[in-house]
């Protein structure tokens, strides 16, 4: 009999903050529907705030589950995703010389008041109330996880553990990048990212990575706080059920040639490469030239990074920002893509790229090392700053979009992603026993 799974739910309980999942977040999503969705289970969730360290029951997970799945729209059609209609429309009105200049696609974005609301909102409708604190409802030799990661940047949220020695502690660390890469993020970035991984140090029984380049990396961080290196898995993120489950392109845009960049807008991400690129396209091939869309939330310096497109109208008939996908509807555009393009300067796993090759759909991406481990043998690995070498590989791609053979091993479900997490958890708590 397996032990009892406490599984910190931080990252899920802000999703409301958030109007659609990220690649983590529906890797964390993914794994509470494992783990809660039997209504015989007995684990537990477990959420950090500044107050107390609170848990709650399986059956109250479950109505939280229902209600953030609601609320991010997995479970929506593409036909029915109102930013996917919005930017197939703005597309479609480009083609069209009757009509007028299309006005700029609203991109989603939550004020804090509206977070906080949504927040409220989702505590009233799911009764989401602690039933007790998580160092007395834990039951002994439980296993804490954590996958969401955010929580440890507070290391007070862990007290609650050093009076519980009987639980085994297992934490995934995403990469170590605000460390390595101080200059491509935030100000309190890499403070807060190296205390997140000296309290995994601290705390954790095992480690899980999505990358041998991410534990290569957060590895030499910890030999820096003179700490021990536990026992890790490396294991490759799963596609989502989405990716698995879909069955069509967009129909609306089968006749455009179009390339897709998925990631969160900021520096790291290289777009600065890319927009160069369509600057140049549009310039040489005018109303030809393919269109790119980038899809992803606002970070840190999008403003700067999407300023060509304010400036440049030219630029802006043919490159697109779409932020609020739902999982479902982003499926359907990577697999009627020509084209993933990958072009980060650094990465802990590239999702996207993994995501893409599973569906057939040619990807050109940075060489680096985490997208050398996702690569396929199709796959084109550029230097970040080979411009003359994108835009070659880029118009090389053939424009053809039908019969693409798609590779989806078993080992890439959530289900069987889940199962080797759990089994490496439980396998720790037997060996520590």
């Amino acid at each position: 009999m397996r032990p009892v799974i406490a599984y910190d739910v931080m990252r899920l309980f802000i999703g409301p903050a958030f109007l659609t999942p990220r690649g983590i977040d529906r890797v964390d999503l993914a794994l509470a529907h494992y783990l809660f969705s039997d209504e015989s289970s007995q684990n537990i969730g477990v959420l950090p705030t500044p107050i107390g360290v609170y848990a709650f029951s399986a059956a109250q997970i479950r109505v939280f589950l229902a209600y953030i799945q609601i609320l991010w729209a997995e479970d929506v059609g593409p036909t029915g995703d109102v930013q996917l209609q919005g930017l197939v429309n703005k597309i479609l009105r480009q083609h069209d010389d009757a009509s007028p200049a299309p006005p700029s696609l609203p991109t989603p974005s939550l004020a804090f008041r509206d977070k906080v609301w949504r927040m409220l909102r989702m505590l009233y409708m799911t009764g989401l109330f602690p039933r007790g604190f998580a160092g007395r409802a834990v039951p002994a030799n439980a296993i804490y996880l954590n996958i969401g990661q955010l929580g440890l940047a507070i290391p007070s949220f862990f007290n609650w553990l050093g009076k519980r020695p009987d639980i085994t502690r297992a934490m995934m660390v995403h990469d170590a990048i605000p460390i390595d890469y101080p200059h491509l993020v935030g100000n309190k970035a890499p403070l807060y990212h190296r205390q997140m991984i000296r309290t995994a140090a601290e705390h954790a029984d095992c480690l899980i990575f999505n990358s041998a380049y991410t534990r290569a990396t957060v590895s030499a961080v910890m030999q820096d706080f003179g700490r021990g290196f536990p026992p890790s898995l490396v294991r490759s993120l799963p596609l989502s059920s989405a990716f698995i489950d879909v069955q069509a392109d967009v129909p609306a845009l089968r006749d455009k040639r179009y390339f897709l960049a998925v990631s969160t807008i900021e520096p790291r991400k290289n777009y600065a490469l890319i927009l160069r690129i369509w600057q140049r396209f549009v310039a040489t091939m005018g109303p030809t030239a393919p269109h790119l869309i980038i899809v992803g939330a606002l970070g840190n310096g999008a403003e700067t990074i999407l300023e060509p497109l304010k400036s440049d109208p030219a630029l802006a008939e043919r490159v697109h920002h779409v932020a609020g996908l739902s999982s479902p509807a982003l499926a359907s555009l990577v697999l009627g893509a020509a084209g993933m393009l990958c072009p980060s300067l650094a990465e802990g796993f590239g999702l996207p790229l993994l995501e893409a090759n599973a569906l057939g759909v040619p990807t050109i991406a940075s060489d680096i090392p985490a997208h050398r481990e996702v690569a396929t043998a199709t796959t084109v690995l550029l230097p970040t700053d080979d411009e003359a070498g994108w835009a070659r590989a880029i118009t090389a791609l053939p424009d053809v979009t039908k019969g693409r053979p798609r590779e989806i091993p078993a080992a890439l479900t959530e289900s069987a992603y889940c199962a080797d997490i759990v089994d490496f958890v439980s396998n720790i708590r037997v060996r520590a026993t």
